[in-house]
């Protein structure tokens, strides 16, 4: 598994890889069953502090992804549909939240659906 977080980025280190974990899980590069790597052994990967990686792992933990027992290694414990339900709800919470700003902005709907039609034709051009 290949992880590496963008330092340029504005996206929190522990965010990058809790991301990246989640979408290895999606795509079945991570599977029901397997264990993560130790917290030390990824914070040497990465380059990143040990405690960047342990907020990642609990991330993870919390979503429902994986489970960290006690002085063992953490373990996928969902398939790659189940993940991708995770996945999608997260999804739905980002576009809500989005949602809730531009509402507040007084941004209205055709110029939402604007933006959204713009950014869907940059990544989906198969249209």
């Amino acid at each position: 598994m290949n992880l590496k977080v963008n330092n340029r980025s504005k996206v929190p280190f522990y965010q990058q890889l809790t991301q990246q974990l989640l979408l290895a899980t999606v795509t079945g590069n991570l599977k029901k069953g397997d264990y993560l790597p130790s917290i030390r052994n990824l914070a040497i990967q990465t380059n990143l502090n040990l405690h960047t990686v342990h907020k990642s792992y609990k991330e993870l933990q919390k979503k429902g992804i994986i489970t960290i027992k006690p002085h063992s290694k953490a373990i996928v414990i969902v398939d790659s549909g189940e993940a991708i339900n995770i996945y999608l709800q997260q999804i739905s919470i980002s576009i809500e939240q989005i949602l809730i700003e531009s509402s507040i902005l007084g941004i209205n709907e055709i110029h939402l659906k604007q933006l959204f039609e713009g950014v869907l034709q940059k990544y989906y051009t198969d249209r």
